[in-house]
């Protein structure tokens, strides 16, 4: 269907012109990835997978954007939506193909991306984190664990005038999912890896068996990079595989972790680091807050009693107001300068990137709406969902000059909070489901 409007040149209107735009740069980001499809699969449904994805990228809805039948309304039109679920439905039970020919073209996308940085001389980041996908009302499908709800726990808090919440936490029915974008310092994010899991049943697996498989996958197809990782990373066993890998790495680290210093032997985190006073400070914008801080940074070289031949380095920040506690960044980067320090420090902070990514997954893109039955026609779907997100970063960070026009047309907004708030990927979103919708209505006769 969108292969077809592509092809049709005879209306050159300013919504046409735009949503051709589009589309011809989805079809170039698609291209590669549907030549592999085309040896594997049917014509049709390569024709099917490229209508599948800009029918994700015009639908808009967080509780049904991701159905089946909703999507095949886009595929064939609203007259003929129950065909366009049954193509979806056939590329989706294909055995023919797996999600991890998306994962591969991930891979290969990002490795062509750090040959970019490292000529432009950025240092590529790959930023690691957790999240989950929450199906709270779902028992049958395949693949479903236990996973902690973080909707269930920002809903009970306690609000005055009301029962107090449930003491424990809040779990419910749901998936795992392990991230790796790639970025650099003041730059747009790409997705390097997603993987979804579960902890039950036949396609059981674990969180360290999934943390191994990616690494490795790094470092096959890319080699030696930065991973910028929270404190949920800060164990022996981790330092162990990316020492394995031969990888840097820069990870938030636990305050009661023992660390070794040469002169003050070994100690607690946060106990070795009061040995350590402030050797810089500089005044630094919260993203998070959206306050301006001054800091303190501080640093020396450490190493782990597990891994006493590598040496690492200590990087303690502390907020001069105590607007909250000491922050301490072990890296295996080597520091002599306070210009390093800093660097380190805010390749750290540039991790906030996939916490936005998650969010973005999750309300935008709908990643907790799909009803499938089958665990790997469910990671096909997210899959093909994460090359969507992929794009819209694509063209935010390629087309930075067309898109600013395009938003002001399509998604005009005024207010200070639009002038101040760095919203533009959701804009952006917003500006393609109007754009293509109103050249879909002006098109299916």
């Amino acid at each position: 269907m969108f292969k077809e409007h592509l092809q049709d040149k005879s209306k050159e209107s300013e919504p046409a012109s735009a949503a051709n735009f589009i589309l011809r740069k989805a079809s170039c980001y698609l291209s590669s990835l549907e030549q592999r499809l085309d040896e594997q699969i049917d014509k049709r449904l390569v024709r099917t997978f490229y209508d599948l994805f800009v029918s994700i990228l015009i639908f808009r809805h967080n509780k049904m954007g991701l159905l089946l039948s909703e999507l095949g309304a886009y595929v064939c039109g609203p007259a003929k939506a129950p065909a366009g679920t049954k193509r979806i439905s056939n590329l989706l039970r294909s055995k023919k193909w797996t999600s991890q020919l998306i994962d591969k073209y991930l891979l290969g996308r990002t490795h062509q991306r750090v040959q970019q940085l490292w000529q432009q001389g950025k240092r590529p980041l790959l930023l690691w984190d957790d999240s989950r996908i929450e199906k709270p009302e779902s028992w049958f499908i395949q693949g479903l664990c236990s996973v902690y709800s973080s909707k269930g726990k920002r809903l009970t808090k306690i609000k005055r005038g009301y029962y107090d919440p449930p003491v424990s936490r809040i779990c419910v029915p749901g998936f795992k999912w392990t991230a790796v974008l790639l970025s650099s310092l003041g730059g747009t994010p790409s997705v390097c890896q997603m993987s979804w899991w579960t902890t039950r049943g036949k396609f059981k697996s674990d969180g360290p068996s999934i943390i191994y498989r990616l690494l490795k996958n790094v470092q096959q197809s890319i080699g030696c990079l930065t991973h910028v990782m929270d404190r949920g990373y800060a164990t022996s066993k981790m330092l162990e595989w990316l020492f394995k890998f031969q990888q840097d790495f820069i990870i938030r680290w636990k305050k009661n972790i023992l660390l070794r210093h040469a002169d003050k032997g070994l100690k607690q985190t946060h106990l070795l680091a009061r040995s350590f006073r402030a050797q810089r400070n500089r005044l630094i914008w919260d993203k998070q807050r959206k306050i301006n801080k001054r800091v303190s940074i501080a640093w020396a070289e450490v190493t782990h009693p597990e891994y006493p031949q590598e040496e690492l380095y200590l990087v303690i920040v502390r907020d001069k107001h105590n607007y909250s506690g000491p922050m301490y960044i072990l890296t295996s980067l080597v520091i002599e300068t306070a210009a390093q320090a800093w660097e380190v420090m805010f390749s750290y902070i540039h991790r906030w990137e996939i916490e936005q990514a998650f969010r973005f997954g999750k309300s935008e893109l709908a990643m907790e709406s799909p009803r499938l039955w089958f665990w790997e026609n469910r990671l096909k779907l997210l899959a093909i969902v994460s090359l969507v997100y992929d794009f819209l970063l694509q063209l935010l960070r390629g087309w930075r000059s067309w898109v600013n026009p395009f938003l002001k047309h399509w998604c005009h907004r005024t207010g200070e909070r639009y002038r101040s708030a760095s919203i533009p990927l959701y804009r952006l979103r917003l500006a393609i489901h109007w754009c293509l919708f109103f050249f879909l209505a002006q098109n299916s006769g």
